[in-house]
């Protein structure tokens, strides 16, 4: 278990900024400018922590990604998301498992970000802990619809494959694992950290990249196509669900990403953002704790602010 935090408590509210779905690289031109925007404002108005939830950079680019961080004054702490795991053929860093477990905590470690898959974030003299993780996919969002949808819905799930395409996770995402086998994994391991930081304080936040609750998916057109209940079932899990529920009288705030779009929505009591970031534009969610309105900041391809 990782120590708590000890923070010289503000004489001002705990201010807090949250990021998702950065991409950052040269694939992504207007992205790039838009994450370099991003990061000039937390620079002139610094939180007193940044959380990425997700998605920061394919490869190499998530070194450079954290790496326009560096001189912020604050705490940090990151989940990694799907993309983050990518891996190609030969990759000099190992297969999804070893950038998941190793590579990208070595990474976030020397750049001072705190991973949170590894363990939650505690804050004792605030009376929080951020808890986190990229969380993964069983299909249970999708799977009975899909069931009487589709004849081969099995070899759908199992090859990631659309009426239109494929899901890159079937192309870059490679460990020993199946997805109901990882999501397992991930869920029993981020209900631990949960109960150990609720020991050391009153409060939780909650961060993932995919999505913890149904609310915070994507937005959904009855009725839903078999590729809308595809994208259904790889984007989260009932069991996280559950989680959360059971937890909700202490976990008033959760965000998220992945999806690319913005939404706000409840389970419960616990209040969830999924922060909205694209491809082209970035948004950048602020609040005070613990008691402050979220507030989102966006930037364009210029990397100007937009609202």
């Amino acid at each position: 278990m990782t120590p708590p935090t000890r923070v010289t408590p503000p004489a001002r509210p705990f201010r807090v900024a949250v990021t998702a779905d950065l991409h950052y690289g040269p694939r992504h031109p207007d992205g790039a400018a838009a994450t370099l925007g991003l990061a000039s404002e937390l620079s002139h108005d610094p939180p007193d922590l940044l959380i990425l939830a997700g998605d920061i950079g394919a490869g190499d680019e998530f070194d450079r990604c954290l790496d326009l961080f560096a001189d912020l004054p604050c705490l940090k702490a990151l989940v990694p998301g799907n993309h983050d795991v990518w891996v190609r053929d030969n990759d000099p860093r190992g297969d999804s498992l070893t950038v998941y477990r190793d590579h990208l905590p070595r990474v976030s470690a020397a750049r001072h970000f705190h991973y949170l898959d590894h363990g939650p974030l505690i804050l004792p003299d605030v009376g929080l802990a951020v808890v986190g993780s990229m969380n993964w996919y069983d299909y249970s969002w999708g799977i009975d619809r899909l069931r009487a949808m589709a004849a081969d819905w099995r070899e759908r799930l199992r090859t990631k494959r659309f009426t239109r395409g494929r899901h890159n996770d079937a192309n870059f995402v490679r460990w020993g694992y199946d997805d109901p086998g990882f999501t397992h994994q991930t869920v029993a391991a981020l209900g631990e950290h949960l109960r150990r930081a609720l020991e050391w304080v009153p409060a939780a936040i909650l961060v993932t990249h995919h999505p913890p609750f149904r609310g915070l998916n994507y937005p959904k057109v009855e009725p839903m196509d078999l590729d809308a209940l595809l994208w259904e079932a790889f984007s989260g899990n009932a069991a996280l669900e559950e989680l959360l529920a059971s937890y909700a009288d202490r976990v008033p705030l959760a965000f998220c990403g992945h999806t690319h779009f913005a939404r706000e929505s409840r389970l419960g009591p616990t209040r969830g953002f999924n922060v909205g970031g694209d491809y082209h534009a970035k948004r950048l969610l602020r609040f005070d704790w613990p008691d402050g309105a979220v507030r989102a900041l966006e930037f364009g391809g210029s990397g100007e602010r937009v609202a």
